[in-house]
């Protein structure tokens, strides 16, 4: 088994830093490395040993290493103009040198046998020879004429020399000044040709037009985010064809950006987003619907291994711990009937849709916000019932810590912590976090209890008091909001007179004509009421009088109080959080609890940025693959969110994609002095408010400068 690379360097002191995900790759690929150096002696110094131990560390643990021979710069000598440093040397000492080399270097490194990591020897000599002096004049010579012609001048469509790369460019011109200044160059002479090339660059400015504006700026954001997180290799390494890839990363870009179905999604790239040319460089290319249309099941196929894989790529992104874990439940309406839908059923709707049939998401997050776990549930799950898979996935994906002070802190809502389900995150190993069940109402604050005052998110005073409480061995914190306060005594009274006038209807419906007056059925109907009303009518007190104590049939008469009236408000205000970790302070508690606003955020992105409601698929497996596809789209906006959020951006991403839009590929059309169209495909540069964006992402800007296009007559 090969040793670990990075574990050797670090035991060894030979490690100063690594880029995130290094050690990862390192362990399941085999790399190449060089070490260069030049011929100049027959044999290397104590300057190389650190090197040479590097790569025999490197091959040692798999890997490949490579000695590259300077061989072409030490027969043109030192390019610093230290001729008295180095001497130029011809190709017998060159070999005689290399030959050497490899011979001291041998001790180090294995370059015999057949493994396939046997360390080479290359020489860069071997492909520079066929460099010629007509290589030369080609790339650079040819350039001195229009340096001298179009001196101070700008080109419509921008300078020829730009196709070239930057050391071409400033080596045409080093030769040109010199060539001037030696007075080996005078005036040259245009010919026909030359002619020719300057009448196609120049256009009547009148015939300047522009077609096929598309948008990019958002598309070109999150095809860097997907490639930061390596979907699309990690769909390669899946045996997905280039096609198949290219498809998907179009339909998850689009879906991100504008949340359309299917049918919405293939009309947006074929009038409004430059998506598909970003990814194909094809500018007619777009994929079938047929094609659209089996993304998100073919996705949904490898759900457990690409969350995994994504899991890890955010962990070593941002260097996350995962010793918080957020869990919590929302839900999704359908529009429609959906009778063959098992999943589809009617439950309590968090967002007050009764009327229709509901499914289940279960998530668990990160503090970073980042998916740990996923699963879509029957609408009509209770909440309590979802947590015991979250639990032993949870366990599957996680390595337990040696140190009890590092346990995954498990924080929920008081309505999936039950008794059972805190039992079963103890059992796992975990500790945990919740808003209590119950109003503790026979407890006495701790010994040494001292009241420690926050502000809530608006900015409103919280006061948390220690509570001791033995009953079941947990520790609690006493949660009092002067402003919760005030809003529960609003709601009681808004409640107690509703009760009340319920309570009203049914007497008066005892004297009136066709009244409800039969005796069960009148105790029926204040049961619905006090079902209708539980948080008040608990603390009511009714008498019912009937026309016959011993056989009553009809009922003559109701009276109600409240039996302990101090009692409605008395804990107005005032509510308990609930661990097992003995060691929180105040402080630590209250801000543990409000990371449960993060998953909040998640699924109001989900259902309003990334609008995955309503559902309209009929099947289960296709409303599976759509929640899950609005699921890795939420995993590209909180890559991109979270490193704005690291550069001090909290902007949400409808306004990140508002501020992106602003940025467009373009084709230009014009007329030269030849007649001749001449066509170019241009991205715009991203305005003030899009460049900021991609400054603190530390994206690339602009992910082309022109395409030219093939002219036509």
């Amino acid at each position: 088994m090969a040793k670990n690379f990075v574990e050797e360097l670090k035991w060894r002191g030979m490690l100063a830093q690594i880029m995130p995900g290094t050690e990862e790759y390192l362990n399941t690929h085999m790399v190449s490395a060089y070490l260069g150096t030049d011929p100049t002696a027959d044999s290397l110094h104590i300057g190389h040993l650190c090197g040479i131990m590097m790569l025999r560390h490197l091959q040692r643990c798999g890997h490949k290493p490579y000695l590259l021979v300077g061989g072409a710069t030490g027969m043109i000598g030192d390019p610093s103009g230290k001729s008295q440093e180095r001497n130029l040397l011809d190709s017998e000492t060159l070999y005689h040198n290399q030959e050497a080399i490899k011979k001291q270097v041998s001790k180090f490194l294995d370059f015999d046998g057949n493994e396939p990591n046997k360390a080479e020897l290359v020489n860069n000599y071997d492909w520079m020879k066929e460099f010629s002096f007509l290589d030369f004049i080609r790339d650079i010579g040819k350039c001195l004429t229009y340096i001298h012609e179009h001196q101070g001048e700008k080109d419509l469509f921008g300078n020829p020399l730009s196709r070239y790369n930057d050391f071409v460019q400033r080596k045409a011109k080093e030769f040109w000044h010199k060539m001037v200044e030696n007075g080996s160059i005078d005036a040259v002479k245009a010919t026909l040709e030359e002619s020719r090339d300057k009448a196609e660059r120049l256009v009547d400015v009148n015939t300047i037009k522009h077609a096929d504006a598309r948008e990019i700026g958002a598309e070109w954001v999150c095809l860097q985010a997907i490639r930061e997180l390596g979907i699309d290799r990690f769909l390669k390494d899946e045996g997905w064809s280039e096609i198949q890839i290219s498809t998907t990363l179009a339909h998850l870009i689009t879906r991100t950006i504008y949340s359309p179905s299917e049918l919405k999604s293939m009309r947006i790239m074929e009038e409004n987003s430059a998506v598909c040319e970003l990814i194909s460089g094809n500018q007619e290319w777009r994929p079938g619907f047929q094609s659209i249309y089996k993304v998100a099941p073919s996705l949904y196929g490898l759900k457990d291994k690409l969350e995994s894989h994504l899991c890890r790529k955010t962990d070593a992104l941002f260097n996350i711990t995962n010793r918080i874990a957020i869990f919590d439940l929302t839900n999704f309406y359908f529009e429609g009937r959906k009778d063959n839908s098992k999943k589809a059923q009617f439950g309590r709707s968090k967002e007050k849709r009764s009327d229709c049939k509901l499914l289940v998401l279960a998530l668990c997050i990160n503090k970073e916000g980042f998916i740990r776990y996923s699963s879509v549930l029957a609408g009509n799950t209770a909440d309590p019932n979802s947590l015991p898979d979250m639990v032993d996935t949870l366990h599957a994906k996680t390595r337990m810590p040696n140190d009890p002070k590092d346990k995954v802190l498990v924080c929920l809502d008081a309505g999936i912590a039950t008794e059972d389900n805190l039992l079963r995150i103890k059992e796992k190993g975990y500790n945990y976090l919740c808003v209590s069940r119950r109003r503790l109402t026979d407890y006495e604050l701790a010994p040494d209890a001292k009241t420690v005052t926050v502000l809530d998110c608006k900015k409103q005073p919280i006061k948390l008091t220690q509570v001791k409480h033995e009953e079941d061995g947990d520790y609690y914190l006493e949660i009092n909001s002067p402003a919760k306060e005030l809003k529960e005594k609003s709601m009681n009274r808004k409640f107690k007179e509703r009760f009340e006038e319920e309570l009203q209807k049914a007497k008066d419906s005892l004297s009136k004509k066709n009244g409800t007056k039969g005796y069960e059925k009148v105790i029926e109907r204040v049961g619905r009421a006090r079902q209708k009303y539980p948080s008040i009518s608990k603390y009511y007190a009714i008498d019912y009088v009937p026309d016959d104590p011993k056989n009553p049939r009809n009922m003559t008469d109701i009276h109600w109080r409240i039996a302990v009236p101090e009692n409605v408000d008395r804990q107005s205000g005032v509510y308990f959080l609930r661990t097992n970790v003995p060691d929180f302070d105040e402080k630590t508690t209250w801000d543990y609890y409000n990371l449960t606003r993060e998953i909040e955020c998640t699924n109001r992105q989900l259902k309003t940025d990334l609008n995955l409601r309503p559902i309209h698929h009929k099947k289960d497996d296709r409303s599976d693959a759509h929640l899950f596809l609005g699921l890795l789209s939420y995993w590209i906006v909180n890559t991109i969110r979270y490193k704005l959020k690291l550069t001090g951006e909290t902007c949400f991403w409808t306004e990140i994609v508002r501020r992106l839009s602003t940025q467009k590929a373009v084709t230009t059309e014009a007329t030269n002095a030849l007649g001749e169209k001449v066509q170019m495909r241009l991205c715009s540069e991203p305005n003030k408010s899009a460049d900021e964006i991609y400054e603190r992402l530390k994206y690339k800007k602009m992910p082309f400068r022109k395409i030219k296009i093939p002219k036509s007559l």
